[in-house]
């Protein structure tokens, strides 16, 4: 998919609200390249990040409104004042020489990297386990990790799509800090809608659609990477097998076999049956995602 308008202009929206304050290095699944239909677009992102923005003999290669002939990712990342890597089979671009099926990430890139990304990798891959424990060990605690991948239809693109209640489980067993999930209604566009469930009602489907998921999470702790059981099974588990999983909570491990012994516990609890601190809690988790400015 590359870097194309949408994802330019999260990386502005992103830089102006001050997420990005203090990211130095980035390093992307996948060699990456980057298109841009407008000129202006361009501008904006450099000024965002307090850039010259460079002459037309450099810039002009990424103008193009189709994603054809993509220039390397590098180039602008660099420019825009980040250490830059990627990571693919080919050594492309300069990339780490990984098979993010299959291999780990070296322990001397491990906890790296500000800024990891998945800019329409991901659903290449068969080993989705493999990739998104590599994006958690690429990033630094308190780094961003940054996705953007196919959301409905994309017929015969990739060999998944991605649900925003992946992300929700991802960032609750590994305590990441969730700063934005958006829909694009197309890859061509700039535009990112905030998401909620209720859009789907008002998005067309049909065998050209390309909706993407944008998310953006922060990882806060450095603890290994936790693999997710979605909500709505939770309580369905057998303990014996929940014991197989953990979730990071508050810093430190939280056995997966007391989670479900939970959830089982509360399903039909009604408010009265919840704790005044859950309560307290649960609260305050809806404060900070009704409020957070991202």
């Amino acid at each position: 998919m590359g870097l194309g308008p949408n994802i330019l202009a999260l990386y502005r929206q992103m830089k102006m609200l001050g997420a990005f304050d203090g990211i130095t290095d980035v390093v992307e699944l996948g060699s990456q390249g980057v298109w841009c239909p407008d000129k202006r677009l361009l501008e904006g992102l450099f000024s965002a990040f307090g850039k010259p923005m460079p002459p037309d003999n450099e810039m002009g290669v990424y103008i193009n409104s189709n994603g054809t002939g993509l220039a390397p990712s590098r180039h602008l990342h660099e420019k825009l004042g980040l250490r830059y890597d990627c990571v693919d089979i080919d050594a492309k671009f300069g990339s780490l020489t990984l098979d993010i099926n299959f291999d780990a990430v070296p322990t001397e890139y491990r906890g790296r990297y500000g800024l990891t990304t998945n800019h329409g990798t991901t659903e290449h891959l068969l080993n989705q386990y493999n990739a998104f424990k590599m994006i958690h060990d690429f990033t630094k605690p308190g780094g961003m990790m940054m996705h953007g991948v196919p959301f409905t239809v994309h017929l015969e693109h990739g060999f998944f799509n991605y649900q925003p209640n992946f992300f929700e489980a991802l960032a609750r067993y590994n305590s990441y800090r969730t700063l934005g999930v958006w829909i694009a209604v197309d890859w061509t566009l700039q535009s990112l809608i905030p998401w909620e469930p209720r859009l789907l009602d008002f998005l067309v489907l049909n065998g050209k659609t390309t909706h993407l998921l944008f998310v953006v999470q922060q990882k806060m702790y450095d603890k290994d990477f936790c693999v997710p059981i979605q909500g709505v099974y939770e309580s369905m588990i057998p303990i014996e097998s929940a014991s197989r999983y953990q979730l990071v909570v508050d810093g430190e491990y939280y056995s997966g076999a007391r989670l479900t012994h939970l959830s089982r516990a509360n399903t039909n609890r009604g408010l009265e049956g919840y704790s005044g601190r859950e309560l307290l809690r649960e609260a305050m988790k809806r404060a900070v995602r009704r409020y957070m400015p991202f």
